[in-house]
Order: C-alpha cells, then sequence, then structure tokens
C-alpha cells in the first residue's frame, strides 16, 4: 500500500493582478518581518486552489504563495539552500 505524496505549490498570483502593500486583516495579518536591508509582508490568504501563506516584497513588488505541502518543505531545508537562494536576485 502507498501513500500519495502531496506535490508541494508555491504560486504567484495571478497575471494582471495588483499587489498593495497588506493592511490589517485580524488574526490573518498582515506580520512584517524587516531589517535594515528589506522588508517583508507575511498574511494568510484564501486562494481557489486554498489557503497559501502569502510573502510580500514591497521593495520589489514581488509576491508568491505557499501551501501548507510547501512550507513543510521549507521547514527541512539545510540553511545552506537558503542561503544560495540568497544569490538569485529578481528579474529587473
Amino acid at each position: 500500500m502507498s501513500e500519495a505524496v502531496p506535490r508541494p505549490e508555491a504560486e504567484n498570483p495571478d497575471d494582471g493582478e495588483v499587489l498593495h502593500y497588506p493592511r490589517d486583516g485580524g488574526n490573518d495579518g498582515p506580520i512584517v518581518v524587516a531589517n535594515e536591508f528589506v522588508d517583508v509582508v507575511v498574511r494568510k490568504v484564501q486562494t481557489r486552489n486554498g489557503v497559501r501563506l502569502e510573502i510580500f516584497s514591497p521593495k520589489h513588488n514581488t509576491c508568491v504563495r505557499f501551501d501548507a505541502v510547501a512550507l513543510d518543505c521549507l521547514s527541512y531545508q539545510e540553511p545552506e539552500f537558503i542561503t544560495s537562494l540568497l544569490a538569485r536576485s529578481p528579474a529587473p
């Protein structure tokens, strides 16, 4: 007997979707994480595919949404993997 392994989903907002700096959403956020280099806004959003954690960068005007499986996958990555992601920068 084999169980189907859920596939992690990371998605961007729909084409043409206008990104706004999130405002108070009650218990769903937003939460602002900032330092001297950057700030990001994290909140829980409901999409047509279910609940996602949205990470929005006002500096780059970029956004990504992760489902629970994708977030779980992030939780067991080695710090070196995350460090390697820092070498990437968003397209101009």
